[in-house]
């Protein structure tokens, strides 16, 4: 990875006998990155890992399950997943941070932040997992059928060994009506890549293990939700929607930006559930606004 992301470094903690992989880079203020479910540090920041860099020591974990961190036969959780991020910090000796989730990392860093606000000093949540329900999507539905999601994932991954990565990409932006979104995140390097990790029984074991925690068939776990606790966040907190996304409407994003007392939101509105990989450019000036702003300023609620 020194050749995609030269400031970094690749590195691994042993916490309770799990080894955590994770990059670290950049010289500045700390900053903590949180990827998504399915995903890993180098896979979700691709575009992001270097801009930040320069401003910022950033630390970007692969959560346990995924990436090259280790993949033992457990109960993937939130709470496990919180943990992680945590034990990391305390290993690194981080007291405080600025800490940023995608998706499903976003629910992480919001429970890091509801946990132990000490650790938190300015939270970015990029298309979260937990304010709101998402909407109900078919591929979400067949994953949480036992048996059934274990057979899928590994068709999906013949498929994208064997399958020509341009129908690949014109199947995902049908699926996700993003058509020119997909061309430009999915190239056929990315697409080979996660092929070689889902063909991993042990990475498919941990997905649908995260998953199956998250969701049943109907709706979302108890706890999984915490727009009742957004009130308790008192740090600076900025919400980044794509206006496309899929899972997460982005009206959960407004409905949550109006809870948080010092709260801000950005839409993009050509962007999906990813805007960090559609509009990297944009992402990266407003993350790294955001961190600078003066004391001053923190509070300042934006629509």
């Amino acid at each position: 990875m020194a050749e995609l992301f030269p400031s970094f470094q690749s590195k691994t903690i042993t916490i309770d006998g799990v080894n955590l992989h994770y990059f670290c880079g950049g010289s500045g203020p700390p900053l903590v990155l949180v990827h998504g479910l399915g995903s890993s540090a180098s896979v979700e920041f691709y575009y992001n890992l270097e801009p930040l860099a320069k401003h910022h020591r950033v630390f970007a974990i692969d959560l346990p399950g995924f990436g090259r961190s280790d993949k033992p036969v457990l109960e993937y959780t939130i709470a496990l997943f919180v943990r992680a991020v945590s034990d990391l910090m305390d290993c690194e000796g981080i007291e405080r941070a600025a800490v940023m989730g995608v998706s499903m990392g976003g629910r992480v860093a919001l429970g890091l932040a509801l946990d132990s606000p000490e650790k938190v000093e300015r939270l970015v949540l990029v298309d979260a997992l937990g304010v709101g329900a998402p909407r109900r999507v078919l591929s979400y539905s067949i994953l949480l059928t036992r048996g059934l999601g274990e057979l899928t994932l590994r068709g999906t991954a013949r498929a994208l060994r064997q399958m020509n990565p341009a129908v690949i990409r014109r199947f995902w932006g049908w699926y996700l009506k993003r058509p020119k979104s997909v061309d430009t995140i999915w190239t056929d390097e990315r697409i080979a890549n996660h092929g070689s990790l889902l063909a991993t029984p042990e990475y498919r074991a941990a997905y649908l293990s995260a998953l199956r925690s998250i969701a049943g068939m109907r709706q979302l776990r108890d706890g999984v939700v915490v727009e009742d606790r957004l009130p308790e966040l008192r740090m600076p907190t900025l919400l980044i929607w794509g206006g496309h996304d899929h899972i997460f409407p982005a009206r959960h994003a407004q409905a949550a930006k109006d809870r948080i007392p010092n709260g801000r939101l950005e839409i993009f509105d050509d962007s999906g559930h990813t805007p960090q990989m559609e509009e990297p450019e944009r992402f990266n000036r407003l993350v790294l606004d955001f961190l600078r702003e003066p004391v001053s300023r923190r509070g300042e609620g934006v629509a």
